[in-house]
């Protein structure tokens, strides 16, 4: 009896060894999606960014003052997807099943005038402003048809016309 209850301890321990590794495994592979994640979406962000300042700049080419700028949301919108889709291969839908960001979604993009309200941030803009929401889907590297609707983020982006500085040669 002795024998068959060190052998059921012995073979429940094993067990509790292999378990913890598998969940510890598990966690650092989550840690290091979860890291790229986050990578992702910083430079996503940036991406943003300098995708506004350039559709303000190629609008406005052979302005001389911000004062002369079109401020036509809609002109700069065509012209912030147009780059958006050339930057990550995205198809006209702005979807891309194949890579890591698999779907971009612009939820607003507007030309904000000073002190209105920011609709994302409520807080007033100082400016005249680019304001843009997108919504992002990342492609989960496991269990991809489960936690599809779990890696969706919405990043947020201003960008303040009156802080451009645009030189002319």
């Amino acid at each position: 009896m002795n024998a068959l209850k060190r052998k059921n301890g012995e073979i429940l321990t094993i067990s509790m060894i292999f378990i913890a590794i598998a969940i510890t495994v598990f966690i650092f592979v989550l840690a290091i999606f979860m890291s790229h994640i986050n990578t992702i979406l910083y430079n996503f962000k940036i991406d943003m960014y300098t995708l506004n300042k350039s559709a303000v700049i190629s609008i406005n080419k052979g302005r001389t003052s911000i004062d002369d700028f079109s401020y036509n949301s809609f002109i700069y919108k065509e012209e912030f997807v147009k780059e958006l889709k050339r930057n990550y291969d995205l198809d006209e839908n702005l979807e891309n099943k194949n890579k890591l960001i698999s779907n971009v979604e612009i939820v607003e993009y507007e030309v904000y005038e000073e002190n209105k309200r920011d609709s994302y941030s409520k807080k007033r803009c100082d400016g005249r402003t680019v304001h843009t929401v997108v919504q992002i889907k990342i492609k989960p590297i496991i269990l991809a048809n489960f936690l599809e609707d779990i890696f969706t983020f919405t990043i947020h982006e201003d960008v303040a016309l009156n802080s451009m500085i645009m030189d002319k040669k």
